[in-house]
């Protein structure tokens, strides 16, 4: 959708939509999404996790789990009012591109901090399943998006974000109790790729639409399904 200056408005988490079919792409943002139910779990799980990292942080410090952190002499964001602010409020890092012809804005879930000082955007993932071995893939964009974010707001940025995965550790344990694992996925980010990337996106937006992508399986079932209707 557009704002009221004719700007495309793109969030960082939908930016992987692009490169997974354009023809999806377009359409959900010249169309309004289909409504979603809401993943309670995940979110009562984003808000476990920003507490006890947040509990850690405190005293410059990570949890036991993701200590391998520490290892690389990697430390978490220390200023808790600024990380709130950008946890909620999907403003507080927007970048407004005119001659482009877009806004980007949205919510992180935490930073990290290189030794140099360097931002590192980190994202919460909460699942069942431990993380395939290609998830970082769906969330690349995601993460490089954030990682403009902070370059564009003045803020000097690593070259690498990270996925922080927790899942559950025993699906077939029948107690109340749930017990997660975790693991520390490294997902490079190229500020440069990512903003020719959204060049474009803008581009595909202001084109035609693409058309029925036959490599897509959502495209694919609506035509079916569009054809079934109108026999």
């Amino acid at each position: 959708m557009k704002t009221k200056e004719n700007l495309w408005k793109l969030s960082p988490s939908g930016l992987y939509g692009y490169t997974e079919c354009q023809s999806c792409f377009w359409a959900d943002n010249h169309f309004r999404k289909a409504p979603m139910l809401p993943l309670l779990l995940n979110s009562a799980m984003d808000s476990i996790l920003k507490n006890r990292f947040d509990k850690y942080r405190a005293d410059g410090a990570f949890p036991p789990e993701m200590l391998e952190l520490e290892k690389m002499d990697i430390k978490p964001f220390g200023e808790i009012e600024k990380l709130n602010d950008w946890r909620e409020n999907s403003s507080a890092l927007r970048i407004v591109d005119e001659k482009v012809g877009y806004v980007l804005s949205g919510k992180i879930d935490d930073v990290l901090v290189e030794a140099d000082g360097r931002l590192i955007p980190a994202d919460y993932k909460s699942s069942g399943n431990a993380p395939a071995e290609d998830k970082q893939k769906y969330y690349a964009d995601q993460l490089a998006a954030y990682g403009l974010m902070f370059s564009k707001n003045g803020y000097p940025v690593s070259d690498r974000a990270y996925l922080l995965h927790y899942f559950v550790k025993d699906k077939n344990d029948g107690a109340i109790d749930v017990t997660f694992d975790s693991h520390l996925d490294l997902v490079p980010i190229d500020l440069g790729a990512i903003e020719q990337k959204l060049v474009d996106m803008v581009a595909v937006l202001n084109g035609p639409y693409p058309g029925i992508n036959e490599d897509c399986d959502k495209c694919t079932y609506y035509a079916g399904r569009s054809e079934a209707i109108t026999k």
